[in-house]
């Protein structure tokens, strides 16, 4: 039985907020021993949002920041023509890997606006959600979200339907805000890798 980690997303870009959370899933569970894995998947957009940045640029962006961690790279959502919901993914992944588990990372905000994602009540019985704060942020949790939570990393791993609340600190940066100071000619060095920055100046992103 493998652990799969996921952490999806748009990537645009990629920052450390994304690595430190699933590097510190990853060295959680391989502390104890457990054969596991970290996804990123990166996706189409969404439509509400405005057109993401070009997914060939997202993804090699990604590969930089990802050099040298044990990190894959799934494509199948952000070839997609958006929406593309989470369920969906969660059920083909479900299919391809049914005597694993599937573990889907994500940030306070998202833990918070889980009921109202498609198909959001069966998500948890589907896939194990281990979310994370960031620092400074405080969120309003709901109450049928809240029955869910454990920080007992032992308890949510045996246990079905149970959603791990992480305390690992995480960089409170968005890459709406990282985009927001390149913009504005600000420093991003603490929160992009080198090679990223690099590549962003190159082809004139952002």
């Amino acid at each position: 039985m493998q652990y799969h980690i996921i952490l999806g997303g748009s990537f645009d870009p990629i920052h450390h907020a994304h690595l430190q959370m699933a590097m510190a899933a990853y060295e959680q569970l391989s502390a104890r021993q457990l054969p596991v894995t970290v996804t990123l998947l990166p996706t189409a957009g969404n439509p509400f949002k405005g057109a993401p940045t070009p997914a060939i640029h997202r993804l090699t962006m990604m590969r930089l920041a990802a050099t040298g961690l044990p990190v894959i790279i799934d494509e199948r959502e952000i070839h997609a023509p958006p929406p593309v919901f989470t369920i969906d993914t969660v059920q083909a992944l479900r299919d391809e890997c049914a005597d694993d588990v599937l573990i889907y990372l994500i940030g306070q905000d998202s833990l918070n606006s889980l009921p109202r994602w498609k198909g959001g009540d069966a998500l948890p019985d589907l896939v194990k959600f281990w979310a994370f704060d960031r620092v400074g942020e405080v969120q309003q949790v709901d109450d049928d979200i809240k029955v869910r939570l454990t920080d007992d990393l032992d308890r949510f791993l045996s246990c079905d339907g149970l959603i791990y609340q992480d305390s690992t600190p995480i960089a409170q940066m968005s890459s709406s805000q990282i985009r927001t100071l390149i913009r504005d000619g600000g420093d991003v060095t603490a929160y992009l890798h080198p090679a990223v920055i690099e590549y962003i100046g190159t082809h004139q992103l952002y």
